[in-house]
């Protein structure tokens, strides 16, 4: 491995300053909400919903490797019972043995940076009114998340936070016998198997989190989990679990939903993403694997490991800024 900076220039700049430098291209993504309400049957709870909504968007954004604002246009509708968030339109990614396959424009937005449609809101929420008023628990601070969620009702954040997984690539269209109804499917659809009716996510990244295929759950494809004896019940206490929501309980987005769409296509960060082998180091085994990638450079050749894990700080390169990271962590070894 030869820099291409070279160490002398790492040495000048400085690690801590070099490491802020390959940083500062970031910029989280946020959630910006309007109201399509014009006979104001949501106005006595639009700012709550506005602020949690932005909060549910928040417990995804932190680990997103993206930029720019997500359109969240909120609509009331006497036509659902409580909820539903979906993405507003499907981006086509690909064509593959004769299927094409999308994603939603949410993931596309996170990539690119800009809106899949320029006109049209990322994320359409469509809300029950009533649901809206006695269904949900709005807490003081939504943010920081410390008050004592209401027993009888569910906790916005929570909500409005396993809406947007859903928006961001927990979505698509298989069918539980692993047909598809049309000739098209999502980039989460391709990592479902199916065998013996019982629904399995194989994505990498989420089979080294859980430790196995993730169980999906009977009937419904994606969403984790079964109730118990069934596959899968040591996660019906996700925010993407399939038997729900609890009213009085807070939920947070865990490493496995973050894997689960990183291995969908969304860009999503490691929690230690120098640790190439998740194994929980940053060890010399890392540093052969990154001294690879940084070789081969460009996160468009084709020499280069899908999704270009060394790739750092997300500029399509991985070269003097990634090593810069690297050694950070590499000092550090153990993972957070």
């Amino acid at each position: 491995m030869s820099l291409r900076w070279g160490k002398l220039g790492i040495s000048a700049l400085g690690a801590g300053a070099a490491f802020g430098l390959a940083l500062s291209a970031f910029a989280q993504v946020t959630c910006r909400v309007t109201f399509d309400d014009p006979l104001d049957d949501l106005s006595a709870v639009h700012d709550q919903l506005e602020s949690h909504i932005q909060a549910g968007c928040g417990l995804w954004a932190p680990r997103l490797a993206g930029t720019g604002e997500l359109w969240v246009r909120v609509t009331p509708s006497t036509e659902i019972a409580t909820v539903e968030c979906t993405p507003f339109i499907w981006s086509y990614f690909d064509t593959v043995d004769g299927l094409d396959i999308f994603e939603t424009c949410v993931a596309t937005h996170v990539r690119n940076g800009y809106p899949a449609s320029t006109f049209d809101p990322d994320i359409e929420i469509r809300i029950n009114p009533a649901y809206a008023a006695d269904g949900l628990w709005f807490e003081a601070d939504p943010w920081l998340r410390d008050g004592t969620p209401d027993a009888a009702r569910l906790d916005a954040v929570s909500v409005f936070g396993r809406g947007l997984g859903r928006c961001l690539g927990f979505d698509g269209w298989k069918q539980p016998d692993g047909t598809y109804p049309a000739n098209m499917a999502s980039r989460f659809d391709r990592l479902i198997t199916i065998s013996e009716n019982e629904p399995r996510f194989e994505g990498a990244d989420a089979t080294v989190v859980y430790g196995s295929p993730v169980p999906l759950t009977i009937g419904q494809l994606f969403c984790v989990g079964n109730e118990p004896p069934g596959p899968g019940s040591d996660l019906t206490g996700d925010i993407m679990s399939g038997l729900g929501l609890s009213a009085g309980v807070r939920y947070w987005v865990s490493e496995l939903d973050f894997a689960m769409l990183r291995d969908a296509g969304v860009p999503v960060t490691y929690l230690c993403p120098c640790d190439l082998n998740a194994d929980g180091f940053v060890d010399d085994a890392d540093f052969m694997t990154f001294s690879q990638q940084y070789d081969v450079l460009d996160c468009a050749d084709p020499g280069m490991p899908s999704g270009c894990p060394s790739d750092f700080n997300h500029d399509g390169m991985v070269e003097d800024l990634d090593y810069v990271i690297f050694v950070q962590a590499y000092q550090e070894f153990i993972c957070p």
